[in-house]
């Protein structure tokens, strides 16, 4: 399992604006939840193409690739709770995208990330979507 300093090497791709890098770390069959009630993206997606699928909604508004700053991990060995929040990232109107998240990650005996949830600004995403169609 990994400890918090391997937990941060592996959200440091997102850093640099590299998702393909960090989604290297995630199991194909990841059990992924998007919380949030009314938001256009949230949702229980079971791999890494549906969650792809189902996101790209925003991951479409964006005019540079998203990146996320890890602010805080408390691990306990077997999950993490990643805190991270979106810097140096607006979307195609301009709107400057600052969304905040903590997405709370279960790992296998691999370190690759098995189980997701995630939390965020949904009414920020929703109006991000609905002002950059």
């Amino acid at each position: 399992m990994p400890t918090p300093a391997e937990v941060r090497v592996i959200f440091e791709p997102f850093e640099r604006g590299n998702a393909p890098a960090f989604f290297e770390h995630i199991a194909d069959d990841v059990d992924w939840q998007v919380k949030g009630t009314f938001c256009p993206i949230s949702g229980h997606y079971h791999s890494k193409t549906e969650f792809h699928n189902g996101t790209k909604p925003l991951s479409s508004t964006w005019a540079s690739p998203l990146k996320l700053q890890v602010v805080n991990i408390i691990s306990d060995g077997r999950q993490a709770a990643v805190e991270m929040k979106a810097v140096d990232t607006a979307c195609k109107n301009g709107l400057p995208f600052t969304n905040e998240y903590t997405w709370v990650c279960e790992f296998n005996e691999q370190n690759k990330i098995i189980k997701i949830r995630a939390y965020m600004d949904t009414e920020l995403v929703t109006r991000t979507i609905r002002e950059n169609p």
